[in-house]
């Protein structure tokens, strides 16, 4: 089984990841796994580390750790992503009802669903609230519609306007700011649905301004930030393979304590834009390990990762007659200690919560490098700029469906 260190991280002053393009005003909600594997490659450097040494065993297929991407936490409640087919949630052969909306708002959902789900379980009766659903015999010439109300099963509750989703058993898991009304008592659960552990960049956007140079002439922009509310903030998990194998360069120290120290120091300078104006910041707090299944040879592997296959496993892995998968396009900007700012190459990733094809033991994925290339090599920069696209990966249960 893949044992995973838990690792969570608070932002006190919010958190900028962008999503799409340069549109500053848009923040995502988790921390990419390739994002966290580059920060913590770069502030190595940035100490006085070697990165060519922290890279090194990454490149050569034997990794010491590899990561999971950040997603969403409140106090003890650990949220995971959904799977790209929905219908590993609940098979589509039962009842043979089509798919309730409400599942597709569904952005994160906890570790007790998760676990369900890779056991191969239906999770249909984990929904807490079905919208009703329009009769499939309408009629058209009176101009109306009947319509059913499903029976709102007792097993299952949404956070964060139906983006969350969790089992009651977990409810006491969360924040008391959460769980806990003014008077001290229990929240229903309609009123828990209308909780919020983040305040997405729709309704939290810092004004700034620029000036330009030549006139003095003021442009006002906005930049999205996501704040997180007390006791939430992001978790990722840490998979150790060799926690004590040394960095091979002059620190002394092994990759266990190497990330601790990498960490820390992030922790102070920051993750992701705008961290001049403090976003990013955040403390870490190491917590408990948790087993998860591992994936069965010829079986399912669910991304908790970002993944680059290699050219060697896109035939293999992405071929199986149940794979389910999202592209995601990855650009951005590459810092850098020996000049400006530059753009890096674009690279696709197969994102968290697609469903695979996986050997058990294997490490699989890529490490590339995305340094901008131009014809004029005099402006190229001097070092690599390194995306992780190795994949950390759980067993889903192989399913008695033809």
């Amino acid at each position: 089984m893949p044992r995973l260190q838990t690792i969570s991280l608070r932002f006190p002053q919010g958190l900028h990841v962008g999503v799409r393009g340069v549109n500053l005003e848009e923040a995502g909600v988790h921390i990419p796994s390739d994002t966290l594997f580059s920060a913590l490659v770069d502030i190595w450097g940035r100490a006085g580390g070697d990165p060519a040494a922290w890279i090194s065993p990454f490149q050569n297929g034997d990794p010491p750790f590899l990561l999971t991407s950040a997603f969403p936490f409140a106090s003890n409640a650990r949220f995971y992503p959904m799977p790209v087919d929905l219908k590993r949630i609940r098979p589509e052969d039962r009842d043979g009802a089509p798919l309730d909306k409400s599942l597709k708002r569904i952005r994160f959902f906890s570790e007790g669903l998760l676990r369900k789900a890779l056991a191969g379980q239906s999770l249909q009766d984990d929904l807490p609230a079905l919208e009703e659903q329009s009769n499939a015999n309408r009629s058209d010439q009176k101009g109306s519609s009947q319509t059913t109300a499903h029976r709102a099963p007792a097993t299952g509750v949404m956070l964060q306007d139906g983006a969350l989703w969790l089992l009651q058993e977990e409810i006491d898991q969360l924040p008391d700011r959460l769980r806990l009304n003014a008077k001290g008592g229990k929240r229903s659960l309609h009123a828990l649905k209308r909780q919020d552990i983040w305040t997405d960049w729709t309704e939290e956007r810092a004004a700034r301004v620029t000036v330009d140079r030549v006139n003095s002439a003021a442009n006002i922009f906005h930049v999205g930030r996501t704040r997180f509310a007390s006791e939430c903030g992001l978790w990722f998990g840490v998979h150790w393979r060799n926690p004590n194998a040394p960095v091979n360069d002059r620190s002394g120290l092994s990759y266990r304590q190497a990330l601790c120290k990498s960490l820390a120091l992030l922790g102070d300078e920051g993750i992701g834009g705008e961290r001049s104006a403090g976003y990013g910041a955040f403390h870490p707090t190491y917590g408990e390990e948790i087993d998860l299944p591992d994936p069965e040879s010829g079986g399912l592997a669910w991304l908790l990762s970002r993944y680059l296959p290699a050219q060697t496993e896109i035939p293999a892995f992405l071929e199986h007659k149940h794979a389910a998968y999202h592209l995601v396009r990855v650009g951005g900007w590459a810092r850098s200690l020996h000049g400006a700012d530059q753009r890096r190459k674009q690279i696709t990733f197969l994102a968290e919560g697609s469903l695979i094809a996986c050997s058990p033991s294997a490490v699989v994925g890529s490490i590339v490098d995305l340094r901008p290339q131009y014809p004029d090599s005099a402006g190229d920069l001097p070092h690599p700029v390194w995306r992780s696209g190795l994949a950390l990966a759980v067993g889903l249960a192989n399913e008695k469906r033809e």
